[in-house]
């Protein structure tokens, strides 16, 4: 399918116009090529905080990939008129490439418990696992960048998959890259435990409809309306935005 731009402007953030098939193809082809980057897993929760955050909103466009992984950022992509955004969603393009060791890429696992990094191990034996890593919880100045890229390089690792909660994996991504010798950096959350079972990913008709949310938070109903409301001030928002810039001649990435 002819992609016909490589991103669309939401607010200040900009997101890659992609698909599931398109997301997993351009990292196998950034690793054959040697490049070094991040992807981003993004939905309206990280959309919303980049806007207000010039930090991360920096880190969000500085990414190789910044992937839609909420329909309401593939709504917006729409408005725009870019029909062939679709949603890619992190757990799957994990799993998904765990399940392709013919693509010959090497993955090295930061995040999460020993016991979870060990059940994944024995759950992919076919997987070209070639290190793990359980960092203690810390803050993002107090890791030790230089030190953990020093083990990822050695272990002739692809691909780095960071298991932290959003934003807090992207800044993570963004830090070490630099001390990394040609590897893609992907921070997938909660895909860790999804992928031994331990978790349930969200199911396909709440992911269609942008109710990803309320299988993920679980909290109160109360609480989950109101956040809800708040997304949705926020959609709306953007998508007036959206229709706006349209209306008076800007592209999309503008």
């Amino acid at each position: 399918m002819r992609i016909s731009s490589e991103k669309y402007r939401i607010g200040k953030v900009h997101i890659t116009v992609t698909n599931p098939i398109d997301t997993l193809t351009r990292v196998e082809e950034a690793v054959k090529d040697g490049r070094s980057g991040y992807v981003c897993v993004s939905n309206m929760r990280t959309v919303k905080y980049a806007n207000k955050n010039a930090d991360y909103c920096k880190v969000m466009n500085e990414a190789f990939m910044c992937i839609p992984d909420g329909m309401p950022l593939v709504w917006l992509g729409h408005l725009w008129g870019i029909k062939e955004a679709q949603r890619s969603n992190g757990p799957t393009l994990f799993e998904s490439m765990l399940n392709k060791p013919e693509n010959g890429v090497k993955h090295f696992l930061l995040g999460d418990t020993d016991e979870t990094l060990n059940a994944l191990k024995a759950r992919y034996p076919k997987a070209n696992i070639v290190g793990m890593i359980s960092p203690p919880f810390c803050e993002l100045d107090e890791f030790d960048y230089k030190g953990l890229a020093k083990k990822i390089n050695e272990s002739g690792a692809n691909v780095l998959w960071v298991s932290m909660r959003a934003p807090k994996q992207d800044f993570f991504s963004s830090r070490i890259i630099p001390y990394l010798d040609s590897k893609i950096s992907i921070g997938v959350g909660r895909a860790f435990r999804i992928a031994i079972g331990e978790f349930t990913n969200v199911p396909k008709w709440m992911q269609k409809f942008g109710l990803s949310g309320i299988w993920l938070r679980k909290v109160s109903l109360c609480d989950e309306i109101k956040w809800y409301i708040v997304m949705s001030f926020f959609l709306v928002g953007y998508g007036i935005s959206i229709l706006t810039r349209r209306t008076i001649g800007k592209k999309c990435y503008e």
